[in-house]
């Protein structure tokens, strides 16, 4: 399955295994944090039902790296198709997940832009980012993915989420998430704003995929993240540029068996269009949806 399960579902990896069985071609836990966090103060969640939308200020609330490795240490052998998405404010926080938990995943993301938490941003700053992926780099042979920040068209920081995506690839980052949950001021929050996800996001993601495709070229791997939530959203994405995409929202409106539905109906969907692989999608006609 093309599909996976984005960060912040399973933030201390409890489910990871079960949560596979839904058919998620990978699943990625976390955010894992150097330091046990109680993240932001409540309310941090809102459901926005006729939009299917999410809307959180969660600011990484998690057990800590000592209690999920513990946990993951269980799994060894099923590592295979997991990823860890890990994050901090300080390089050395970051790398000393990554050093503790690199023979427990298959990949690592690197989250240097949840709108939901202070200090992410010194890794915005090109130097602070290459000698971020360089350490890396140094202490494991996973795959790193840098997860972006989103950007609307035409904004002003475009260009440099652009160049963010350009000197993540030139450092050695093997991909990149497009993107993150959009900052959203809402006042129902006890911190007065959060993060937007679902269905709202759909056609930003597209365009963003598409953006960060042309400038990055052919190789890296994109993971399109935001507003998927069914096979014509899957099929757009990698139509745009993407080669896997991520869900999270789409898993609480739509039920566990949304995975299976999407899987099954790419799968008829490919035959229709005589399209062999997944890779054969890319550059193909975005199809419409009829509502």
């Amino acid at each position: 399955s093309p599909i996976g399960l984005a960060a912040g579902f399973d933030k201390n990896c409890k489910n990871l295994y079960s949560l596979l069985s839904l058919g998620f071609g990978f699943i990625t836990g976390g955010t894992v944090t150097f330091s046990k966090r109680d993240g932001n103060p409540k309310p941090r969640l809102f459901h926005m039902k006729k939009s299917r939308a999410l809307i959180n200020s969660m600011g990484f609330p998690g057990e800590g790296l000592e209690k999920i490795k513990n946990r993951l240490k269980n799994y060894n052998s099923k590592s295979e198709n997991v990823f860890l998405s890990v994050s901090g404010t300080v390089e050395n926080e970051i790398i000393n997940c990554i050093k503790t938990l690199k023979n427990h995943c298959k990949a690592f993301e690197i989250n240097i832009s949840s709108p939901n938490t202070e200090g992410l941003k010194i890794f915005h700053n090109e130097k602070k980012l290459t000698n971020l992926i360089l350490a890396a780099k140094k202490i494991t042979t996973k795959p790193i993915f840098i997860k972006l920040p989103p950007w609307a068209k035409d904004n002003k920081e475009r260009d440099d989420y652009l160049s963010i995506a350009y000197t993540s690839i030139k450092s050695g980052a093997q991909g990149l998430i497009i993107a993150n949950s959009r900052p959203y001021p809402f006042d129902k929050l006890a911190v007065g704003k959060g993060g937007l996800s679902g269905e709202p996001l759909k056609n930003d993601t597209i365009r963003m995929v598409s953006e960060v495709r042309n400038k990055i070229g052919s190789k890296p791997i994109i993971i399109a993240c935001g507003g998927i939530s069914d096979e014509i959203d899957v099929w757009n994405c990698i139509a745009a540029g993407a080669n896997l995409c991520q869900a999270y929202t789409a898993l609480i409106y739509n039920g566990p068996s949304f995975v299976y539905n999407i899987n099954k109906k790419l799968s008829a969907l490919m035959i229709d269009k005589n399209i062999e692989s997944l890779e054969k999608i890319q550059g193909q006609p975005m199809i419409k949806k009829i509502y």
